[in-house]
């Protein structure tokens, strides 16, 4: 195989695997973190394939989020009528490929030693990227397969993959290919229900049997028998010396019975395999928790305070926006207090949006927090400025944030509550930009100072209230009641290599590219650079010859607004052709009088604003407490009116 010299980009990665897999067949592995794209690189791949006359297998690794075939199982499938076919499983019991690697290795093996394959196979592994976990589970996962072309899928900028070491010493071809623009991480709400559906699918046409448990040997991780409560809703397996027989679940443990749902059983089975996944007619398949509970005083504090997090992070959104140049997440759920963190994938950098609770702001974000833009004051809003100012002692630099008038006095009043004597001059600085009309009014704050250092004014021209080389921030205010911002992260054109140009001067691609890009950038024209023939060229030359800007998509922030005429025309003008809109949604469009009365938004607000401003995805957010036992309402009602919706686990 004739390996690529540089990391591609997914469509030349698409091109490149199907040019080869049309020559011979081959295993290739795709690795890479969720939502880079692995389950729609393999359909691709089966789909090219497949109109060229061809065939292939796919083998899904992932047991918590297989995009076809069972769930707690390692599948093979079929490429046939534009789906994967189920062709065979074996039974895992857990959607964990962490905790079980070890088992799923040995699922895998099961698996091909009775599959025959005569064509093509494509690896679809768990995703995986960091740690000792995934490093052993890479390893073995190629050496079970006996994978012949290893695909890293990711833009390897942004540290979700830390295994270059081990990567760069198999024994194996590897192609560095860039995330596809399509893949996103899928949010905890999308995963659950896409795996429930699965399992419910399989689950179709089981009937309730009795099985004494003194008749099977009991494998895995069984709960003790004198807990039967632990047992109930338990995914397992049943199987004898030729094999898996039927999965099921676990309806009740008594008197030395399992009453279990399953298929009908063509033999008796002589093992049962059970370990954390778990499922209840009309529930949602998910991980048993393992985190033992508190056998202390039952008046404990349960909860998450502001600087410590509790154990408890099922609700905890997942769910990722991955652009060129930042990767975004809102750190609580869907119902919590609203923190939107943005990681810069060219630095360490991290932007904040609000500052609700920051418990789970993990800390190595924190201490690289930059810039933080506080919508209003509402304690929601900025609650967790305790807790980000406890991990930020002895931080060396100081921290911006950008709001609305009356933010320093709220911050020195957080500061003043503190009593410093230990502290002397090495307290946390932090300058604020309060914006007013067309001025941004700078003041400097420190722990264990008393005085409030005003700084000059800093005028204010579309908006925009914070630029750098690579982004700019864009702010309008709005009303809640009281002065509210959104806004807006555009990033600035990025400088790209045209491949034509590249192409009509016969250059191949390499290091020298970067090196190009970065002098340009960096305003150094002047600088000399050696091409891959040895000649040596301007920057300036160059880079008219070979490069070109290329607009970035902005993401815009916007919470706690009235739905009035004039909040709408300001947020649509700020939101125009955005790549995604934050937006809160915080009541049903039933309970209207109850968003006027509090100055929020509707399902329904929230759709047409999308709709209007024409932007490419939206994520609602911040919805009230009142319904969150049927997110999915609401959900549904915000796609009436805008379908290209983001869900939040």
């Amino acid at each position: 195989m004739v390996l690529p010299q540089q990391q591609l980009s997914y469509t030349q990665g698409v091109d490149h695997l199907f040019q080869t897999l049309l020559k011979q067949h081959e295993r290739v592995l795709l690795f890479g973190p969720t939502g880079a794209g692995k389950s729609y690189m393999a359909a691709e791949l089966a789909r090219r394939l497949s109109a060229a006359d061809q065939s292939c297998v796919c083998l899904s690794a992932d047991p918590g989020s297989p995009k076809f075939g069972v769930p707690a199982a390692v599948n093979i499938g079929i490429w046939r009528d534009d789906l994967w076919r189920l062709a065979d499983f074996e039974a895992l019991c857990s959607l964990d490929a962490a905790r079980f690697r070890l088992p799923l290795a040995e699922a895998v093996s099961r698996l091909l030693l009775r599959t025959t394959i005569k064509h093509s196979l494509l690896i679809d592994a768990p995703g995986m990227t960091r740690g000792v976990a995934a490093a052993e589970l890479l390893t073995t996962l190629i050496n079970l397969t006996a994978a012949t072309v290893l695909v890293v899928l990711d833009d390897n900028q942004d540290g979700s993959i830390d295994l270059a070491p081990e990567i760069g010493s198999i024994n194996l071809p590897v192609i560095w290919i860039s995330s596809s623009e399509d893949a996103r991480a899928p949010g905890r709400f999308q995963r659950l229900t896409w795996r429930t559906q699965l399992w419910d699918s399989y689950m179709d046409g089981a009937e309730e049997t009795i099985l004494p448990i003194d008749s099977v040997a009991v494998l895995g991780t069984p709960p003790p028998i004198k807990e039967p409560e632990k047992w109930c809703g338990r995914l397992i397996s049943l199987s004898d010396e030729d094999g898996l027989i039927s999965m099921g679940e676990v309806l009740e443990l008594e008197q030395g019975n399992i009453r279990l749902r399953c298929h009908e059983l063509g033999r008796l089975p002589s093992q049962l395999l059970l370990r954390d996944a778990w499922h209840l007619p009309g529930q949602k398949l998910v991980t048993v928790n393992h985190w033992k509970k508190a056998e202390s005083d039952t008046t404990a504090f349960k909860g998450s305070s502001l600087v410590y997090p509790s154990d408890h992070r099922e609700s905890v959104s997942c769910t990722q926006i991955r652009r060129r140049d930042i990767t975004a997440e809102l750190v609580n759920s869907l119902f919590e207090d609203p923190l939107l963190l943005l990681k810069t994938n060219w630095s360490r950098r991290c932007l904040l949006f609000d500052l609700g609770n920051t418990s789970r702001l993990p800390m190595r974000h924190t201490h690289n927090v930059s810039h933080i833009f506080i919508t209003h004051a509402h304690f929601d809003h900025i609650g967790g400025f305790m807790g980000l100012l406890r991990v930020r002692l002895g931080a060396p630099a100081s921290c911006t944030l950008y709001g609305p008038p009356g933010l320093a006095r709220h911050i020195a009043g957080m500061l003043s509550g503190i009593l410093w004597d230990r502290i002397g001059d090495n307290g946390p600085e932090f300058n604020i930009a309060e914006l007013h009309g067309e001025v941004l009014r700078c003041f400097c704050l420190r722990a264990g100072a008393e005085e409030i250092i005003v700084m000059p004014d800093r005028r204010v021209k579309s908006g925009i209230i914070h630029q750098e080389e690579r982004f700019l921030v864009r702010a309008v205010e709005l009303d809640h009641g009281t002065p509210v911002l959104a806004y807006a992260y555009e990033p600035v054109s990025a400088v790209v290599v045209s491949e034509d140009a590249l192409s009509e001067l016969e250059l191949q691609p390499g290091p020298w590219l970067g090196k190009l890009k970065y002098a340009y950038m960096a305003g150094e024209h002047g600088l000399t650079v050696t091409l891959p023939n040895g000649e040596n060229r301007l920057v300036g030359d160059l880079a008219g010859q070979l490069l070109c800007t290329q607009a970035g998509k902005k993401l815009v922030y916007a919470t706690d607004l009235a739905d009035t005429i004039q909040n709408r025309d300001k947020l649509i003008a700020l939101a125009r052709h955005a790549g995604t809109l934050i937006c809160e949604a915080s009541f049903s469009r039933d309970d209207q009088f109850r968003a006027v009365n509090n100055g929020h938004l509707t399902t329904t607000a929230c759709g047409e604003i999308a709709a209007a401003a024409d932007v490419e995805q939206l994520m609602p957010f911040h919805f009230s407490r009142r319904y969150e036992g049927d997110p999915e309402k609401m959900y549904r009602e915000i796609e009436d009116v805008f379908s290209r919706v983001i869900r939040i686990a």
